[in-house]
């Protein structure tokens, strides 16, 4: 008799993540723990768990993955500056007095979709101006509402894991760039003085 082949049945690797948006940022997150737990040779399933309510300022969502990860060991927040100058710099120091990873974005999550498939290190006034770029990298119409679930749903369809990759490759460079500049500031600060 031919038995289907049984499932391995693999440890889970459970990650508590807080983050503002329920459309984009939790379906994301839902589409990289599918495309991870689709990967044959993984040693662990990945489980995201969130730490909800969903919304608020940076600050309260590094709060609620604090108070929903006590004894855990795999946390992350996830979280847009919106030109909230204070609660983005409090977030950050809570996190990492947490040792909560972090992921960040200049404006907003869109700058990060963004990312999976094309280089995109322009400056921004705000976040509406990210809007436009992605409607268009995805292939949206103009007026498509780009944070509707639809929509969003739209964008993750056209995700894989070589996009995520690059992604991280292309934020990576960003970091690095904006390090460097942040240096030659303190550097001509200093000769100032």
């Amino acid at each position: 008799m031919n038995r289907p082949e049984a499932k391995k049945r693999r440890p889970q690797l459970l990650c508590i993540i807080g983050c503002e948006g329920a459309n984009q940022e939790k379906l994301y997150f839902a589409k990289v723990q599918n495309l991870i737990n689709a990967i044959e040779e993984r040693t662990h399933d990945l489980l995201f768990d969130y730490a909800e309510p969903f919304g608020g300022d940076p600050k309260c969502v590094v709060q609620r993955v604090v108070a929903k990860s006590i004894g855990k060991q795999n946390k992350g927040a996830v979280f847009d500056y919106d030109g909230k100058q204070v609660k983005y710099e409090e977030a950050i120091d809570l996190a990492m007095e947490n040792q909560i990873i972090l992921g960040y974005t200049n404006y907003c999550f869109d700058l990060w979709l963004i990312l999976h498939k094309e280089d995109y290190f322009y400056s921004v006034n705000n976040q509406e101006d990210y809007a436009a770029k992605l409607r268009q990298v995805y292939g949206l119409r103009r007026d498509a509402n780009i944070k509707k679930k639809e929509q969003v749903e739209s964008i993750l369809d056209q995700i894989n894991m070589g996009d995520i990759k690059a992604a991280i490759a292309r934020a990576e460079f960003i970091t690095s760039n904006n390090l460097k500049k942040e240096a030659k500031k303190n550097i001509s600060k200093i000769c100032i003085l």
